[in-house]
C-alpha cells in the first residue's frame, strides 16, 4: 500500500488547483492588508512623536508665559507698594 497516490484524475487536480489559487489570493489579500497595518503603525508613531514633540515646545512656551506673568505681578506690586 501506498501511502502517496500520483492523482491523475482530472476533477481532483482540478479542485487542487482552484484551491491552490484561492489560498494563493487569500494570502495575497492578508500581506496586503498586513502591509497596510504596518503602514498605520508607521504613522502612529510619527504622530506620536510629532505631538510629544508640540507637547515640549507648548509646555516651554506655557512656562515663559507663567514668567512673563509673575515678573509683571512683581513690578505691578512694586508699582502698588510704593504709593
Amino acid at each position: 500500500m501506498r501511502i502517496f497516490r500520483k492523482h491523475t484524475d482530472r476533477d481532483t487536480v482540478s479542485l487542487w488547483k482552484k484551491e491552490a489559487k484561492r489560498l494563493e489570493n487569500e494570502r495575497n489579500q492578508l500581506l496586503a492588508e498586513l502591509e497596510g497595518i504596518k503602514n498605520c503603525r508607521t504613522q502612529y508613531r510619527e504622530l506620536m512623536d510629532e505631538v510629544s514633540q508640540l507637547k515640549d515646545r507648548y509646555n516651554k512656551i506655557i512656562r515663559q508665559t507663567e514668567a512673563v506673568g509673575d515678573e509683571y505681578r512683581k513690578k505691578l506690586q512694586h508699582i502698588i507698594d510704593k504709593k
